[in-house]
Formats: C-alpha cells, sequence, structure tokens
C-alpha cells in the first residue's frame, strides 16, 4: 500500500500518492463540495500511478476530463500537449490529501469554458455496493 507521509521539511521520506478517490473542497468550510472536481487515483505498474480528473465548473454544466500516468511521488507534474488542448497539472500533497494547480498560461486542458483542475482535494472513502 502506498501512504502519503506527513511531517517536517527534514523527514527523509517523501510524500506519496494514496490511491483511492478524491473530492474537491470548499477551503473555508474544509467539506467536499456538493458539485465539485473529483480525481481517481489508481495503482499502476513500475511504481506508476494512473489518474483521471473530472473538472467540474460550480455554477454551470461545464465540464472536463483529463487521464494519465504519474509517478508515486510528489509532487508530481503531468502534461500534455495536444489540439484538443495543452494541459499542465501539479499535484502537491497535504494532509490527507492533494492540492492540484492547473498552469492556465500552459492551457486550458481542452476542458470546458471556466473549468479548471486546481483546487484542494481530500481522500474519501468509498461507500461499499450494497448487496
Amino acid at each position: 500500500m502506498v501512504t502519503l507521509a506527513y511531517g517536517s521539511a527534514a523527514a527523509a521520506a517523501p510524500e506519496r500518492f494514496v490511491p483511492g478517490t478524491y473530492r474537491q473542497i470548499d477551503t473555508v468550510t474544509k467539506k467536499p463540495l456538493e458539485v465539485g472536481s473529483q480525481i481517481v487515483i489508481i495503482a499502476g505498474k513500475g511504481g506508476r500511478l494512473g489518474f483521471s480528473v473530472n473538472a467540474v465548473r460550480q455554477t454551470d454544466a461545464n465540464q472536463g476530463f483529463a487521464a494519465g500516468v504519474l509517478p508515486a511521488v510528489l509532487p508530481a507534474t503531468w502534461t500534455r500537449n495536444s489540439p484538443a488542448g495543452n494541459c499542465r497539472l501539479i499535484f502537491e500533497g497535504i494532509a490527507h490529501g492533494l492540492k492540484v494547480t492547473q498552469d492556465a498560461g500552459f492551457g486550458d486542458c481542452g476542458f470546458g469554458y471556466g473549468v479548471t483542475a486546481s483546487g484542494t482535494y481530500l481522500l474519501v472513502a468509498e461507500k461499499p455496493p450494497k448487496t
């Protein structure tokens, strides 16, 4: 299992992704947004991780999607050059989650108008399926 390492800058262990589902939070209330972006991270081969971002603009139905592969160590940067929209996302570790910054100067990721993946995301417990 991959874990996030937290502590002072003097800590020897680098921060690592935790596979799971992350939901965007309101930075004031610290609670998941009812309409917000979501990131899913899955364990991959060779110490790398697969990810998907479903970015949602809170004021309307505009949204966008990106997926790729990341190293397991944070901070991590993912870049895509595409006719559909260049994209650069920077992933940083925070307590129990991630901070994602979309480099708007690099491109809009091909997301809908006004949509950004930037935000603070917390790892959420997934409800087991009903049997």
